[in-house]
């Protein structure tokens, strides 16, 4: 037999072997029912409240098979009467887990029924990403503790409905946060309804805007751009970030405004920007590869990057309208 039959075989015990010592409760099984050729991360998401992002860390975790088979593949298309198990489809981790997070006072922006927006300090994590990452200051864990105070839920269902969008480690600034199951269903329809607009005229007409500011060191092809573009100034390019396992997709940046300004005989530009659409490393992606590295960003910017220096990138603006159509819109 071939060294690759007995890998595949080596597989399927394997994935049987998790089957066997998951805890029942936490496996999900459910037949594909649809035509055929359809994304499974797409139809997941369609029919479930969960994200598509969500879903692609489950399949990167090993937590969803097909047909028996563990699946890695994000894009992996269905076939009808495909079968689907999803194990621990909980969206974070556990409440005794979390209870592990450092409690620290989380700075509130504003707060209502169905949502609170915080602002996120630099070097904190917008969730851990696994058991061991628990142990330093996160969101998830902040708002376990924050919640934990006030008698509100924070096991179960509820634990999936905080976060709805994230900022990066090294990023500060506002976040939304979602308390309820009904502001998850707007808040989860108002991102989806930004990232299925197909022009970038019906994206801006969603009543959600998020502005960054960046400080970008100005390279002399950096110089160049500034000097060939008007703002306000659209940047369409696919985004290939330099993370694992990502897929290459369109990103749409709007360059609001720039200042330029020296520091330390450096010449440095202070840059506003509204996002259209949300992919990893969208600003840091599109700045870098037109000459402005943002200060402090030592994975697109390492040679211009000093040992200790943060990332000079901040989520400034957030605006949007509420589950009670009141229009919201804060500055830090």
């Amino acid at each position: 037999m071939p060294f690759t039959y007995y890998i595949t075989i080596y597989k399927h015990l394997l994935t049987c072997l998790q089957y066997l010592m998951s805890d029942p409760s936490k496996i999900k099984n459910f037949t594909y029912e649809g035509v055929g050729n359809e994304r499974i991360d797409v139809y997941l998401t369609k029919n479930h409240e969960y994200t598509r992002n969500f879903f692609h860390r489950l399949m990167a975790r090993g937590d969803i098979a097909l047909n028996g088979t563990t699946l890695k593949k994000n894009s992996q298309r269905l076939k009808p009467w495909d079968q689907i198990t999803i194990t621990h489809p909980e969206r974070y981790m556990e409440s005794e887990v979390l209870a592990q997070s450092p409690q620290i006072d989380l700075k509130i922006m504003i707060e209502k029924e169905d949502y609170l927006v915080i602002y996120k300090p630099k070097g904190m994590l917008s969730h851990p990403n696994s058991v061991r990452g628990v142990e330093h200051t996160n969101v998830v864990g902040s708002l376990y503790h924050y919640f934990a105070q006030q008698n509100l839920p924070t096991t179960g269902n509820f634990v999936r409905a905080w976060l709805i969008h994230r900022l990066d480690k090294e990023t500060d600034g506002l976040m939304l946060i979602v308390k309820t199951e009904a502001g998850l269903k707007y808040f989860k329809d108002l991102f989806q309804a930004k990232s299925m607009a197909t022009t970038i005229e019906e994206k801006d007409a969603v009543p959600l805007k998020k502005y960054y500011r960046a400080n970008s060191i100005v390279t002399v092809s950096g110089q160049k751009f500034l000097d060939s573009i008007s703002l306000p100034h659209i940047i369409e390019e696919i985004v290939v970030p330099k993370v694992p396992h990502y897929e290459p997709k369109m990103g749409i940046t709007q360059i609001v405004n720039c200042e330029l300004w020296m520091v330390n005989w450096r010449e440095v530009a202070t840059i506003e920007l509204q996002l259209f659409t949300w992919r990893t490393h969208q600003i840091r992606y599109h700045l870098w590869r037109r000459g402005l590295p943002i200060v402090g960003d030592y994975l697109y910017g390492k040679e211009y990057f000093t040992e200790g220096e943060k990332m000079w990138l901040t989520a400034y603006r957030l605006q949007f309208k509420d589950i009670k159509g009141e229009l919201i819109d804060l500055h830090v």
